[in-house]
C-alpha cells in the first residue's frame, strides 16, 4: 500500500472515530434530563448537526446541508415552529399512528408468530402475552384492555401478514422478522425470539403510556 493511501485511510478512520464519539456525546447530553419529546428533539438535532459537520469535513457540502436543515427543523419544533418539511400531509383529517408505535406493534406480531410456531395454540400464546407483558395493551389504547387484547394482537399479525398496514417501517420490520423466524428450528429458538420481541415492545409501551 502506498504511503498516501495509508495516510488517507488513517484520516478516514480517525474521522469515523470522531464521528462516533461526537454522536455518542450528542445523544448522551444532559443525561439527568428525562427522555421526553422536548429533550429528545434537542438530542436528535445535536446529532444531526454532528453528521452535517462530518460531511462538511469531507467537503460534501450538499449532503452536509441536508443534515443541518433537518436538525434545525427538529430544533424549531421546541419553539412551536413546524416547518413544511415536518408538516404531515394527509388526504383526510385522520391522524395516522406514528411509525414508532407501529414498529412496537410489529414486534408483538412477530413474537406472536414465533410463539405459534413453537407449538403454542392461539389461546396459550395470547395468555402468555397478557400475563407476562400486560403493558403491551397500551400499544392499542383502551380498545385492547382485558379480553380484547387477544383480538387486537392477532389483528396486528393478520394485517401485517396481508400487507394491509399502511406503514412502510412496520412492513419492512415484519418482513425481516419473518425471515429470521424462518431460519429458526427449535422450540427454544422460537421462544427466545418471541421474548426479545415482547420485551422491546413492552419497553416502548411503558414509555408511551407510563403508569401513574
Amino acid at each position: 500500500m502506498r504511503r498516501s493511501d495509508r495516510t488517507d485511510k488513517s484520516k478516514f478512520l480517525n474521522a469515523l472515530e470522531k464521528l462516533h464519539r461526537d454522536l455518542a456525546r450528542a445523544f448522551e447530553q444532559e443525561p439527568g434530563y428525562p427522555r421526553d419529546a422536548m429533550n429528545e428533539r434537542e438530542r436528535y438535532a445535536a446529532a444531526l448537526i454532528v453528521l452535517g459537520n462530518y460531511f462538511s469535513s469531507l467537503s460534501v457540502k450538499r449532503i452536509a446541508s441536508r443534515f443541518f436543515e433537518l436538525g434545525s427543523a427538529i430544533a424549531d419544533l421546541n419553539n412551536g415552529t413546524v416547518r413544511s418539511l415536518l408538516r404531515p400531509v394527509r388526504a383526510d383529517n385522520r391522524r395516522a399512528d406514528p411509525s414508532q408505535l407501529w414498529r412496537a406493534r410489529t414486534r408483538v406480531a412477530l413474537g406472536l408468530e414465533a410463539l405459534l410456531r413453537s407449538g403454542l395454540n392461539r389461546n396459550a400464546a395470547a395468555a402468555k402475552i397478557a400475563s407476562q407483558y400486560s403493558s403491551i395493551a397500551n400499544l392499542a389504547g383502551a380498545k385492547a384492555k382485558d379480553s380484547k387484547l387477544q383480538t387486537t394482537v392477532f389483528g396486528w399479525r393478520r394485517e401485517l401478514k396481508a400487507g394491509r398496514v399502511k406503514n412502510f417501517e412496520a412492513n419492512q420490520l415484519f418482513a425481516e422478522g419473518i425471515k429470521r423466524i424462518d431460519r429458526l428450528s427449535s422450540q427454544q429458538g422460537y421462544l427466545r425470539f418471541a421474548t426479545r420481541q415482547f420485551a422491546e415492545a413492552a419497553e416502548f409501551s411503558c414509555v408511551f403510556s407510563p403508569s401513574s
